[in-house]
């Protein structure tokens, strides 16, 4: 996230990443040579590396390069505009989905802008193109090529540019890729299944779309059975999703208190109970479960007023691995809003203005990311990484992992009495566990397990518990 480095002055420009692989999350400043504003995304490999990212202009490497063939992205007059310092124009829409064949390739999809040639449409700039680019990461020495480049997939300049978002088919393999008509009531829906990618058609919905709603986010929830599209001028679009057709059902339309504003945000908690709506300067929450969803509608915050010096009035909102939601701000700014606990009801969600402080200005960026995590129907929702929480984490000098990464053994050092080992998956899943106390050091084969993140749980003697993360890198 964040922009271009043109200066070195501290706490002012340049880039820097949110890191996962910790806990806590940490924050670090990483070099950029463009800004990336609006259009963006970014990819890591299943065992939390920077893989490569865009600004909707060019793809970048791990080593903030333009990847081989990863130049002029959304050809035409816009790119000229904009492109390749200052980051391709649009609103939720630019993602990465990966191929279930093969892990080296990826797929980055996006919606391009043009010049509307009609003087008397209401809009002088339009949609016209649903791209997608593929990448291979296994060329150029592991640093990624692009293998296809801006493959129109739907051409046609009545989609309203975004929000685009994607969910697992039912067999959670395959995905399904929507964004809304800007004239009518439709939904344009792909099909992306053993790398084949599809147009099916476009879906008709019973309220017409706000021509001017490009501003708004799309979610998924997070076992993919619902959708929820929110604009200050729509209101709320919600709908039932059947993963096994692409189809949606059931609608609701939401009244939300009205502003003018041109932005909205939407996101769901991460059981999918509670789902967050804001304008510019509110914050709603709506319970899912209730029997009248609308009746559920509270307001849960307000715009405090903060400065730094611009406003930090509320803007897009993304769910994090470590289960809260990340809201961003609609002005250059150091500063993240975070919904702490999101599956809490009411004020005890625990909204914070302002809580998280960052290196350097972030420019709007949020990337949107789809639930990758998610499998097949009737498989139990994995859509966050669970943590062990009653643990003193990376500060325990009485537990010592090394190598970290491990590839295929673990060994643990145990410097004080204890009872149990586990180790849990990214998933919380408890994958290994040991209650033989005779030794001070474990050595434990992990050969046969997956990359990934991992957590060694230690309960003492004592009662106390500790913890500390570690990675396996195959």
């Amino acid at each position: 996230m964040g922009g271009i480095d043109i200066d070195t002055t501290l706490d002012e420009y340049g880039g820097f990443e949110l890191n996962f692989n910790y806990i806590p999350m940490s924050i670090q400043l990483h070099s950029k040579k463009f800004e990336g504003p609006f259009q963006n995304s970014s990819m890591s490999s299943q065992t939390g590396r920077l893989q490569f990212y865009s600004n909707g202009c060019v793809i970048m490497n791990v080593q903030d390069e333009i990847m081989s063939n990863g130049d002029t992205l959304n050809p035409g007059d816009i790119y000229n505009d904009y492109c390749p310092d200052f980051g391709y124009v649009g609103f939720q829409n630019m993602f990465v989905l990966p191929s279930y064949l093969d892990s080296n390739l990826f797929y980055l999809f996006y919606i391009d802008l043009i010049h509307n040639p009609n003087p008397e449409s209401p809009f002088t700039i339009q949609s016209e193109n649903l791209y997608f680019t593929t990448i291979d990461m296994s060329k150029d020495g592991g640093l990624g090529m692009v293998v296809e480049k801006n493959h129109a997939v739907v051409t046609d300049t009545n989609m309203l540019n975004g929000p685009m978002a994607a969910v697992k088919k039912a067999d959670g393999k395959g995905w399904w890729i929507i964004t809304p008509s800007r004239w009518g009531w439709g939904y344009y829906t792909l099909s992306f299944e053993s790398n084949n990618i599809q147009f099916v058609g476009i879906q008709n919905i019973e309220e017409p779309t706000d021509p001017n709603a490009v501003g708004g986010q799309g979610k998924f929830s997070p076992d993919g059975s619902r959708f929820a599209w929110f604009h200050p001028s729509n209101g709320l679009f919600l709908y039932d999703f059947d993963r096994q057709t692409g189809k949606l059902s059931n609608f609701k339309n939401i009244i939300v208190p009205k502003t003018d504003f041109i932005t909205g945000g939407c996101e769901f908690s991460p059981s999918g109970q509670f789902l967050y709506l804001n304008n510019d300067t509110c914050l709603y929450q709506l319970d899912l479960l209730a029997t009248d969803i609308q009746g559920s509608l509270i307001q849960i915050a307000k715009y405090d007023g903060f400065g730094d010096p611009l406003p930090t009035v509320f803007f897009f909102m993304e769910r994090t691995p470590d289960k809260r939601i990340f809201m961003n701000v609609l002005n250059g700014s150091q500063f993240l809003h975070v919904i702490q606990k999101p599956d809490e009801k009411g004020l005890g969600c625990n909204f914070e203005q302002h809580a998280i402080k960052l290196p350097t200005v972030n420019n709007f960026t949020l990337p949107y990311f789809p639930n990758y995590r998610l499998g097949a129907l009737g498989e139990e929702l994995c859509d966050t990484i669970t943590y062990v929480t009653d643990f003193k984490n990376n500060q325990d000098t009485d537990l010592i992992l090394y190598p970290n990464p491990a590839n295929n053994y673990l060994y643990v050092n145990l410097l004080t009495d204890y009872l149990i080992v586990e180790i849990y998956d990214f998933s919380g899943r408890l994958v290994y566990r040991n209650n033989d106390h005779n030794t001070s050091i474990l050595m434990i084969d992990v050969s046969s397990y997956p990359s990934g993140s991992y957590v060694v749980r230690v309960i003492r003697k004592n009662g106390i518990s500790n913890a500390k993360q570690f990675l396996i890198i195959k």
